[in-house]
Formats: structure tokens, C-alpha cells, sequence
């Protein structure tokens, strides 16, 4: 059974006309009228009344109808499976929580850029509650946050991963090494921390307030990567998401257990429900999904 055949009994069916479809499918009469006879020779029964000028399917055509059209859906579904997928090319435009940036980008970067070379990628570092602002106003594709678990209904969450944050103390530090830290035992030295605003300092915050403890931070930066560095000189103590503390773990500074902190917030991948999803899109939530933060 051609699916040739099978496309011209379709376009008959609907336009009830052997020369309209003729026309719409670029074919001569008798081509169509010879079509539709192979077909109802292998089916062994008329798909067609002809009386006069009017065509109209017979209860086998109107049976056959159907099944016409899931075969020629099927076909072609089948062919477009068997293409290759389209390059992606064009923009992609990615707000980001400034500690992912520095922590994720690189190595996820490098396998975006290999997988789509002709991609533009514009990273922009923001607040959780900017980059809800930017999808909305479809300014940016995709939002990744550091935050708090985020819910909101105009918005697909497409990767939600749990991430710790720890303190880090310079390795000669008198804290450093000892057991049974408690919250307490930090409120008295000396901070280097993220300007107030960041999801996981908001955390910490509320957890010292509620035990009526504060911490002093000599030192407030954005850039939590200098505070990595500056901690390893032993200029003072910090918290971090735990990401950001692992490449510092070389003998300069250690982490510090502190038993009643235990701070826990979600990497999560966003986009607009009405955004239609690109294939540069696709590659970035693929990649975002199996680059984690023990790479980094």
C-alpha cells in the first residue's frame, strides 16, 4: 500500500473532487482516478460513490478514513524521527545566582559551546526575585536560582537539586579541628560575608536571630570567590554554599562542623510556562542536569 496513494484518497475525501485534488496535489485527473483504483483494488472494496459530478465515500471509505490518517501521521513521524536535528543557533539568554556562575559556568560552558558553536550565550547574574521579574517580561530563557525553594505558577521548574552551605575557617584558626561548634562559639569572630540580600546569608541570619545570636562581619562582597581567597590567608571566617568551599579545600582552609547549623538551599532550573522551549534551550537544561557541583 503506497502512502503516495494513500495521501491522494485523503485529499479527495476532503475536497469530495477528483480534479480539485488533482490540482491541490499538482497530479493530472486520471493520475488521481488511477491512485484511488490501485487503492481499492489492494482493499478490495469502493472507497468512493460517483454519481455524476459529486464524490462521496462509501461506509468502507468512511472506515478506511481513519486508519488513512493515522498511516500517513505515522509515516510521517517516522521520517522526521530519522532526520537529523536542527543546529541550533541564535541566542540563549540565562540569569544567574552570582555563586553558580562562578562555580558551574566554566565547565558547563565549555560543553555548551561544543555542542552549539553557533550559540550565543548571554549570562546575566541577578537576585532570585530579578530573574523572576526578567522571565516574566521574557528578558531571559532560563533562570537558575540559589535560593530558597522557589514555586511560582507562571513558572516550570526543570532541575531541583539540594545543595548544603558550610562555614570555612582558615586552617591555623583556633576553631578550626575542634568538635561540638555550636552557633554560639562563632558569634564573636571575625566575617568575611556576602552582601545582605543573598539567599543563604538570609538563612543564616534568620537561624542566629532566632536564637538571638548575631555575627560580625568586618568585611561584606558580593564576590564569594575573593572570599574563598581571602579566608585561605587567614583573614577572618566565612559562610558559603558548600560548591563554592570545595575548591578551597586544599590545606589552607577547612570547614567547620557545626552541629546546629544545618542550612540547605535548592539549585533550581526555571522557564516560562508560555516559553517555547529551543533546541539551545534543550542542550543547556540537558547539560545543567548532568553538570554537577562536585565538578566545580
Amino acid at each position: 500500500m503506497e502512502l503516495r496513494n494513500i495521501n491522494t484518497f485523503l485529499h479527495v475525501a476532503e475536497l469530495h473532487s477528483f480534479s480539485r485534488a488533482a490540482r491541490e496535489l499538482d497530479y493530472s485527473q486520471s493520475a488521481v482516478s488511477s491512485q484511488i483504483a490501485q487503492l481499492e483494488e489492494e482493499l478490495a472494496v469502493p472507497l468512493f460513490d460517483r454519481v455524476g459530478k459529486t464524490v462521496r465515500l462509501t461506509d468502507a471509505g468512511q472506515t478506511f478514513l481513519h486508519y488513512a490518517r493515522t498511516l500517513l501521521t505515522t509515516a510521517q513521524q517516522a521520517k522526521a524521527a530519522l532526520q537529523p536535528a536542527p543546529e541550533a543557533s541564535g541566542t540563549l539568554r540565562v540569569a544567574i545566582a552570582d555563586s553558580l556562575c562562578s562555580a558551574l559556568m566554566p565547565p558547563l560552558l565549555a560543553r555548551f559551546h561544543a555542542l552549539c558553536p553557533r550559540v550565543e550565550v548571554s549570562l546575566r547574574t541577578a537576585t532570585t526575585q530579578e530573574m523572576q521579574d526578567l522571565l516574566s517580561a521574557n528578558q531571559a530563557d532560563l533562570a537558575y536560582t540559589f535560593d530558597q525553594p522557589v514555586t511560582h505558577p507562571s513558572f516550570v521548574r526543570l532541575l531541583d537539586e539540594p545543595e548544603p552551605c558550610c562555614f570555612l575557617a582558615p586552617a591555623g584558626h583556633p576553631l578550626a579541628g575542634r568538635q561540638g561548634l555550636t552557633l554560639a562559639d562563632l558569634a564573636g569572630q571575625e566575617f568575611l560575608l556576602t552582601e545582605r540580600g543573598m539567599s543563604y546569608r538570609e538563612a543564616l541570619e534568620h537561624l542566629l536571630a532566632a536564637r538571638r545570636l548575631s555575627l560580625r562581619p568586618y568585611l561584606e562582597l558580593g564576590d564569594a570567590a575573593l572570599i574563598c581567597r581571602l579566608v585561605e590567608q587567614g583573614l577572618g571566617l566565612t559562610f558559603l554554599p558548600r560548591y563554592m568551599v570545595e575548591a578551597s579545600l586544599t590545606g589552607q582552609a577547612v570547614p567547620l562542623d557545626v552541629a546546629d547549623c544545618r542550612i540547605e538551599m535548592r539549585r533550581q532550573l526555571f522557564c516560562h510556562k508560555d516559553k517555547w522551549i529551543t533546541p539551545q534551550m534543550e542542550a543547556f537544561i540537558h547539560l545543567a542536569a548532568h553538570t554537577t557541583t562536585k565538578e566545580t
